[in-house]
């Protein structure tokens, strides 16, 4: 005779506690291979119940494999934001981007990655929002792999951490990232900084991380927003240059070109157009990189981030 169904549902309860993903469907297929297979009685609903479960996994597992297998790049570059469930990703992202993203106070409400586009300041940065990682994740729970599939086709990766929660869940998502080999993160980001204790918790948190560069915002009370998106621009290690026409006395264009850092006039040029960059002979250049405005210099001339440049050919 089997154990009573009251036992056995206590027992199935205990062996699906903090399984989740693949390792929960896993676990049961393996239940419903023990179960009795009668067609009538509480064993039956039991069974009919399991079965339930495993079709809901099943449905999600689904969602997310279609859809976070790739992102298609836009924009001049592809951050992913990753963290913890409920790190107030979806929050910032409805704050920077005043799009309709749902947003609720409990975990997994992102079931697949968002990508939403920010003007930084003329840079174009595509900020991807990965669903919530979680300990295991590079051995597939929760989806884990697809996701940080996503994250490592990424340019670079922004973590999110709420500071409300215990910091060891930050330590859990960045031994995932390193076991995926994935790059460190080119900035933290800490939210929820209207809540009470966040800037004792911050100091905290800052101290233990000191290697990132960090901001803390609040997505609810819009506090560092433009702050954020400043250290996310200069996170990408792209600068801005601003073409200007020969006339004395025109503005440059108001759309810069995207280079990255240590781009010379020479590289400036090709981005125009190639012949341009065949035939460049020199540059007049305003901005951070010359000694005095409009100080000449050479196709091999360093640039820096807002110069303004005058090309002249042969």
């Amino acid at each position: 005779m089997p154990m009573s169904h009251t036992v056995m549902k206590q027992k199935i309860k205990r062996r699906l506690k903090g399984k989740v993903g693949t390792e929960k469907e896993d676990e049961l297929h393996r239940i419903l291979n023990e179960l009795p297979n009668y067609r009538s009685g509480p064993y039956a609903d039991l069974r009919k119940s399991l079965n339930e479960d495993l079709q809901h996994l099943h449905k999600r597992s689904k969602v997310q494999h279609q859809h976070t297998i790739t992102v298609p790049k836009e924009g001049d570059f592809q951050m992913a934001l990753v963290g913890a469930p409920n790190a107030g990703k979806s929050a910032l992202l409805k704050s920077l981007s005043r799009i309709q993203i749902k947003v609720a106070d409990y975990a997994f409400t992102t079931l697949r990655p968002v990508p939403i586009r920010i003007d930084c300041g003329g840079l174009s940065i595509q900020l991807v929002e990965i669903p919530g990682l979680i300990a295991g994740a590079t051995e597939g729970r929760g989806g884990g792999r697809a996701l940080l599939g996503v994250a490592a086709n990424a340019d670079g990766l922004m973590v999110a951490h709420d500071l409300t929660a215990d910091v060891q869940q930050l330590d859990t998502l960045l031994m995932e990232l390193s076991k995926a080999k994935l790059p460190q993160p080119l900035l933290m980001v800490y939210t929820k900084m209207d809540c009470p204790h966040a800037l004792i918790h911050l100091k905290a948190v800052q101290a233990r991380f000191p290697q990132f560069k960090s901001v803390a915002v609040s997505a609810e009370q819009n506090v560092n927003l433009e702050t954020l998106k400043e250290a996310m621009r200069e996170a990408t290690g792209l600068i801005r240059v601003l073409p200007r026409p020969h006339s004395t006395g025109n503005l440059p264009n108001d759309t810069p070109v995207i280079l990255p850092f240590d781009s010379t006039v020479e590289d400036f040029a090709l981005k125009i157009h190639k012949e341009m960059a065949k035939n460049v002979k020199s540059a007049k250049v305003w901005g951070n990189s010359v000694k005095f405005p409009g100080q000449q210099g050479g196709k091999t001339h360093l640039l820096a981030d807002m110069d303004i440049v005058t090309l002249y050919t042969v």
